[in-house]
C-alpha cells in the first residue's frame, strides 16, 4: 500500500548519491519574502483582516468579500483566505498580522477613510485625486511576511467602481503572497544534491526533506514523497512526479494529460484513480509554456483512501518533449490547498535541459 511503504533501501540510495558527489545547498529565490530585520508577523497565513467603514462595504462586499473568499474544489470546497471584518480601533493590534486590507475613500471623514488617508503619501493620495482611485500594496511595512493592501477611491462613488475593479487583483496579491510564504517554508532546508539529475533531461531543487519514492529510467518517471518520520496524521503525505517522453510535435491535450495521469496512477501508486468529469481541467501556461491542469481528488478503491493532486501537461518545443508535472497529497486531517500550493512552488523550480 503506497500510503505506508517504508522507504529505507531508497533513503540511504538518495543520500548515498548526494553526499558522495558533495554539493548541496539551499534554495534562496523565496528568501527576500521575509525581511528578517523586522518582528515576525502574527496570525493565520489564510486570516484577512478587512478595514472598511459599513457603508462603503455595504456596496464592495459582493465583490471584495467574494473575490477574497472565493473557493476551489479539491476534495471538498476549500476558501483561499477567511475574511474578519476588523474595527479601526483595533487597528494597532492588528497592524503585526500578516493579511491587512484597508479600505476607504478622500471624501469622508469616517473613521477607516481618515485613518487610510494618514497612512499613505501624499504622491499616492495626488495619484488618487488625478486617477479617481487606486490599489496599494506594502511589503513587511509594520514586520516581516506581512502585506498590507490600500484601497483609497476619490469619493464614495468612484470608490465602489474602483472596489469592483480591483477585487480580482486584490485576490491575486494575497494568493502571490501566500504562494511565496510556502515557498519560503519549503526551503528553509537544503536541497538534494543538483548532481543527482545530471541523467535527467531535467532538474528539480526538491527539499532533501524528501526521499526518493519511485525511480522508472525505462517509463521516463521519477517521484519523490515527503512523509513524517512517525505516523502522524496531523502531517500530510506529499508527491512530487515527473512524467516524460519524446514527441517530434505537439500533441498534448486534455484527453492525452487526463489518459496518462490515469496510467500514472495505475502504474506508480497502486490503482490511484480519479473521475474526470469532477477534476477541474483547464488550459493553463506553467512555467512559460503553454499546456493544460487537472486540479481535484484522487482515489484508491482498494485502500478506500483518497486526497487531492494537480498536473500539469505541457510540450517543450526545444527538445520535443512532453511533460506532466504531477502533485499529491494524503491528508485525512486537514485542508489540501495549502499543500498543494506549497508543492506548486516546488514543481516550478523545474528546468529543462
Amino acid at each position: 500500500m503506497r500510503k505506508y511503504i517504508l522507504f529505507i533501501p531508497l533513503l540511504f540510495v538518495l543520500f548515498a548519491c548526494t553526499q558522495e558527489k558533495g554539493k548541496i545547498d539551499r534554495y534562496t529565490i523565496y528568501d527576500e519574502v521575509i525581511d528578517h530585520s523586522k518582528p515576525l508577523a502574527m496570525g493565520d497565513d489564510r486570516d484577512v483582516y478587512v478595514f472598511c467603514d459599513s457603508i462603503n462595504w455595504t456596496g464592495l462586499k459582493p465583490f471584495i468579500g467574494s473575490a477574497i473568499e472565493q473557493q476551489i474544489n479539491i476534495v471538498y470546497p476549500e476558501k483561499y483566505f477567511n475574511l474578519i471584518m476588523a474595527d479601526i480601533k483595533d487597528a494597532q493590534k492588528l497592524s503585526k498580522y500578516k493579511n491587512l486590507l484597508y479600505i476607504g475613500h478622500l471624501d469622508s471623514d469616517l473613521p477607516v477613510s481618515t485613518f487610510v488617508q494618514k497612512s499613505l503619501s501624499k504622491d499616492f493620495i495626488k495619484r488618487v485625486q488625478n486617477s479617481g482611485g487606486d490599489l496599494f500594496a506594502a511589503e513587511n511595512a509594520n514586520c516581516c511576511d506581512q502585506i498590507a493592501l490600500f484601497l483609497l477611491g476619490k469619493d464614495a462613488k468612484t470608490l465602489q467602481k474602483v472596489g469592483a475593479l480591483q477585487a480580482e487583483n486584490i485576490f491575486a496579491l494575497l494568493l502571490k503572497r501566500f504562494t511565496q510564504r510556502q515557498g519560503y517554508y519549503a526551503y528553509q532546508g537544503k536541497v538534494i544534491d543538483p548532481s543527482f539529475f545530471d541523467k535527467y533531461p531535467f532538474s528539480l531543487k526538491i527539499p532533501d526533506t524528501y526521499r526518493l519514492y519511485s525511480n522508472d529510467s525505462a517509463g521516463r518517471f521519477l517521484s519523490f514523497i515527503y512523509r513524517a518520520r512517525m505516523e502522524n496524521r496531523e502531517v500530510p503525505d506529499k508527491y512530487i512526479s515527473i512524467y516524460y517522453e519524446p514527441m517530434p510535435e505537439n500533441k498534448v491535450d486534455l484527453a492525452w494529460l487526463i489518459s496518462k495521469r490515469q496510467e500514472i496512477g495505475q502504474k506508480y501508486f497502486e490503482g490511484d484513480e480519479f473521475d474526470p468529469e469532477l477534476v477541474r481541467k483547464e488550459p493553463f501556461k506553467f512555467k512559460k509554456r503553454d499546456g493544460y491542469r487537472l486540479l481535484g481528488a484522487w482515489k484508491n478503491m482498494q485502500y478506500a483512501i483518497g486526497g487531492g493532486f494537480q498536473s500539469y501537461g505541457f510540450w517543450d518545443e526545444k527538445t520535443k518533449t512532453a511533460y506532466i508535472v504531477d502533485s499529491s497529497v494524503f491528508f485525512p486531517a486537514g485542508d489540501k490547498l495549502p499543500v498543494l500550493l506549497e508543492l506548486y512552488v516546488i514543481s516550478n523550480s523545474l528546468e529543462i535541459k
